[in-house]
C-alpha cells in the first residue's frame, strides 16, 4: 500500500526502463544499492529519474558494479503544483548554499539561479562557483532521493541580476524579498491572489540589495 511505499528506498535511474521492464543502474547507484544500503536480491525499491517517472522496482541481480531490476508498476503521477522558481544570490561562504539547495528540494523548489550582485560577498570565491555546480547537483539528487520528490532541483549556471530579470519576464507572480519594503509582503502578494502559474522569486546576498538593484527589478 501507499505507506510501504513511503518506508520503501529510492533510487535515482538515469537510464530509462527498457520495453521489456528491465532496470540498469548507473555504475554510481549501483554502488550506493550494494555498497551504502546494501540491498540484496529480491528486495523491493522505489526507482525515480528525477523528470516524473516513478516505478517500484525488484531486485534481480546486485553487485558493486553492477545492479539490475525489473518493474513491478508505474507510480501514478499525481501531478505538481505550479513552477517556483528561486533567484538565490550567491552568498559568501559555499556551504551555505548547500543548506539552500537541500531544504529548496525539500520545499518543492522547481529551478534555482544562483545570482552575481554588487553586495555579494568574498568575490574571490566566485571564480570557483562553476566548479561548485557538479556537486551542487549531487546534493539536490540525494535531497530528492531523501524527502520522495519525484522532480530533480534544476540549478543553473550563475547569472546576474538583469539576465534572470529577463529570462523570468513570462512568470506570473514576481517577488524580491528586500528588508527596506515597508507595504506590501509576501502574504500580500499570496493572500491577493494564489498564484496558478509560474513564481519567480528573488533573495539578496548577506550585503543586501542596492537602490539600483531594486529599481532593475521593478523595471
Amino acid at each position: 500500500g501507499q505507506t510501504e511505499h513511503r518506508t520503501m528506498r529510492r533510487i535515482r535511474l538515469t537510464v530509462p526502463p527498457q520495453a521489456d521492464g528491465m532496470v540498469t543502474l548507473a555504475p554510481s547507484e549501483a554502488h550506493y544499492v550494494a555498497r551504502v544500503l546494501r540491498l540484496r536480491v529480491g528486495d523491493e525499491v522505489a526507482a525515480f529519474d528525477g523528470q516524473g517517472g516513478e516505478w517500484h522496482v525488484r531486485l534481480i541481480a546486485v553487485a558493486p558494479d553492477l545492479v539490475q531490476g525489473e518493474l513491478i508498476a508505474a507510480v501514478p503521477n499525481t501531478g505538481s503544483p505550479p513552477p517556483l522558481i528561486l533567484g538565490q544570490a550567491l552568498p559568501n561562504k559555499h556551504a551555505k548554499m548547500e543548506l539552500i539547495i537541500e531544504k529548496g528540494s525539500e520545499l518543492g523548489l522547481t529551478t534555482l539561479v544562483p545570482l552575481y550582485t554588487e553586495h555579494v560577498v568574498g568575490r574571490e570565491a566566485l571564480a570557483r562557483t562553476e566548479t561548485k555546480l557538479s556537486r551542487w547537483h549531487r546534493i539536490a539528487e540525494a535531497a530528492a532521493r531523501q524527502c520522495g520528490r519525484r522532480f530533480l532541483l534544476d540549478i543553473n549556471p550563475p547569472q546576474s541580476l538583469s539576465e534572470f530579470c529577463v529570462a523570468q519576464q513570462s512568470a506570473l507572480t514576481k517577488m524580491m524579498c528586500w528588508e527596506e519594503e515597508s507595504h506590501r509582503g509576501i502574504r500580500d502578494v499570496l493572500e491577493a491572489s494564489l498564484p496558478t502559474g509560474p513564481v519567480a522569486v528573488l533573495i539578496g546576498p548577506e550585503g543586501g540589495w542596492t537602490e539600483q538593484e531594486v529599481e532593475q527589478a521593478r523595471a
